[in-house]
């Protein structure tokens, strides 16, 4: 009997039930379910993602990891085999996000993982508020006792009370930094392929550079930062026919629900020779980070989100062991968001000499605050943020095209929708709303895609004709 089989089988009490693997009280260690210590350097062990990420951040990592000894893998762009995995397991009332973490799980189950092997599926967001994600723990308890297998971790997410599931907390950094760093890969390469003199060539000329770069790391022969710096300056010799600053341009974003569904909508303006960044993890990251700062900040009776992550709040003289411990875990994800910030700067800033990184980082507090005025960020959910980037999208005036992707059962998606909408109707910059079901749009979206994309190229001829 398969997984997928044993899971559809409706005489539960023929089979089994097994213990769950399981950390030690002390996270010290794993108890596999014959009760036996395992080390978190035992070769059985592995890590696995779930959730989609692209391909050079895949290869980043998984090198990253073997340099720790550990072992990883990571899901890929979400499609119609791993829907059709989650469709064994799910109701359809989840949101698109917690299905597609679902059937990644189940298809990496039953193609990819070795029998013998200890499993631990990490989730990639662990915060409380108005989203589904609050019911992820609750949601995979139950699938657990379902599945009934032996040696696997569901929904584990590394922090500081579970010794961060035996990763090196430095390792789990340069992870989300490599991360970041294949979609800072993909923007050069979107902008790249809109702009260049021939696009083929030069975009096989970019994956060979790329590749590369990445395997120069690997054997360590470059740092991140020595591999970039070379990888930027060969970047910018490939040869392009138009000026970036000249060419249309459009922005997808709408939280972390774009990890899943973007692909299409991404594809159809490159085609149309149009520049297409998608909003990186980068600021779901840091709503994870900033969740503690914010809660204890609104806890002071601070009320905007500058005011809450003010460093004079931190002060822990006279403090009961209660609020020390509140205040110590703030200051940790404080550093923790601080150091992102700053690599994340200084990694844009180098690849940015390739000539085809266009827009500057964004500090995620100054993006909360902005969508902040508009909806309170105090409920700590995505709205605020992407509230915060569309507004910000129209001051800064690069982009000559917005859209707003969520998926239809997502309420921080549909609410900030609601929000934005009077807001873009004051405005001259293309904008549309776009909720999905999955990684697919539907002929009425595309026919809004094809607006979009008309008046994008308007907007910039105006522009251009400005600045001439």
């Amino acid at each position: 009997m398969t997984e997928i089989e044993q899971l559809k089988d409706t005489k539960g009490s023929k089979i089994k039930k097994v213990n769950q693997a399981r950390f030690s009280e002390n996270h010290k260690y794993i108890i596999d379910s014959d009760g036996n210590r395992i080390e978190f350097d035992d070769p059985r062990l592995v890590y696995v993602d779930p959730e989609p990420r692209n391909s050079y951040g895949r290869r980043l990592v998984i090198d990253l990891f073997e340099k720790y000894n550990r072992k990883i893998r990571i899901s890929k762009e979400t499609d119609a085999s791993i829907l059709q995995y989650a469709k064994n397991i799910c109701s359809g009332r989840e949101c698109l996000a917690s299905v597609a973490i679902a059937g990644a799980v189940l298809k990496d189950i039953n193609e990819y993982r070795d029998k013998n092997e200890i499993t631990i599926y990490r989730t990639p967001i662990d915060n409380h508020g108005p989203c589904q994600n609050g019911a992820w723990p609750v949601l995979w308890d139950t699938f657990a006792k379902r599945l009934n297998m032996k040696n696997m971790m569901f929904c584990a997410f590394p922090k500081y009370t579970n010794n961060y599931l035996g990763l090196n907390r430095d390792l789990l950094a340069w992870e989300n930094i490599n991360f970041i760093i294949g979609q800072y890969i993909i923007e050069v390469r979107n902008t790249l392929q809109c702009v260049a003199e021939q696009k083929d060539i030069a975009l096989e000329k970019f994956e060979d550079l790329t590749s590369d770069f990445i395997n120069n790391v690997k054997e360590g022969k470059k740092t991140l930062n020595t591999g970039l710096i070379r990888w930027a300056r060969e970047v910018a010799k490939i040869p392009l026919r138009a000026k970036v600053e000249e060419t249309p341009k459009v922005l997808i974003f709408g939280g972390l629900n774009l990890m899943f569904d973007h692909y299409p909508v991404e594809e159809f303006f490159l085609e149309r020779g149009i520049i297409t960044k998608v909003v990186d993890i980068v600021e779901t990251m840091s709503l994870i980070l900033a969740e503690s700062s914010i809660r204890y900040g609104f806890k002071k009776g601070y009320i905007t989100p500058k005011e809450q992550v003010n460093e004079e709040l931190l002060d822990i003289t006279g403090l009961n062991e209660t609020d020390l411990k509140e205040v110590l875990r703030v200051k940790r994800n404080k550093s923790a968001l601080n150091f992102l910030n700053s690599q994340l700067k200084l990694f844009r800033r180098i690849m940015k000499k390739s000539g085809l990184l266009f827009d500057p980082f964004i500090d995620f507090i100054d993006l909360f605050e902005e969508g902040s005025k508009f909806v309170s960020s105090n409920s700590l959910s995505e709205t605020p943020i992407i509230t915060g980037r569309f507004l910000h999208s129209i001051k800064e005036g690069i982009y000559d095209g917005l859209i707003n992707l969520g998926t239809f059962n997502c309420q921080p998606a549909m609410n900030s929708q609601a929000i934005i909408r009077p807001l873009a109707n004051k405005c001259d910059i293309p904008y549309a709303a776009i909720d999905c079901e999955g990684p697919w749009i539907s002929t009425n979206q595309r026919r809004l895609l094809e607006t979009i994309a008309i008046q994008a190229k308007r907007v910039r001829n105006r522009k251009n004709e400005l600045l001439s």
